[in-house]
């Protein structure tokens, strides 16, 4: 009998979407990131040579506003990868992997992933990696064409087993 996640999956296998997360920055990113816009802003205000001699507040507001518009942007850059698998196989950032070379995949726990991306990774396998997030899950490549070489990708996920799911569902589609 299937389980409540493959069957929630299998109904949106009906309208395309099996999968789909943002891997957005954490909140704690950000708090440092503004905590950081202060003194870099007093740097400048104080240091800048024509502040030091004429420093006025709006200079020090501009420079603070101008110092956190560029750290958000940097920020929303960063967390701007989505993972995602629907009938045509898995997207995980800009990179794609067809529903018909997806092999098996397997959870991974923080110790799991970042065992898998120390001494045993291979140096032909395809990342897709984010700092922030420490649980990924492997996909076995089923490379029809000798021109794919890629053994298997690594994606960070906060949701592993899911994605896995989502993954045993477009790779058998005619089980389901």
């Amino acid at each position: 009998m299937p389980n409540p996640t493959t069957r929630a999956l299998a109904a949106n296998l009906v309208s395309g979407a099996l999968f789909h997360e943002r891997r957005t920055v954490p909140l704690w990113w950000w708090v440092v990131g503004a905590v950081f816009a202060v003194p870099t802003t007093e740097a400048v205000v104080v240091l800048g040579p024509e502040m030091a001699n004429h420093p006025t507040a709006l200079l020090a507001v501009g420079c603070l506003v101008a110092t956190l518009l560029v750290e958000a942007i940097l920020l929303i850059l960063l967390g701007r990868s989505d993972v995602a698998v629907d009938r045509t196989g898995l997207r995980a950032g800009s990179a794609m992997l067809a529903a018909t070379q997806v092999g098996r995949s397997r959870a991974l726990d923080a110790a799991g992933a970042r065992l898998l991306l120390g001494p045993g990774l291979r140096a032909d396998a395809e990342l897709s990696l984010r700092p922030w997030i420490k649980t990924a899950v492997q996909i076995e490549v089923d490379a029809a064409d000798a021109a794919n070489s890629t053994p298997y990708w690594v994606v960070a996920t906060r949701r592993p087993a899911e994605l896995v799911a989502a993954l045993d569902l477009i790779r058998r589609p005619e089980v389901h």
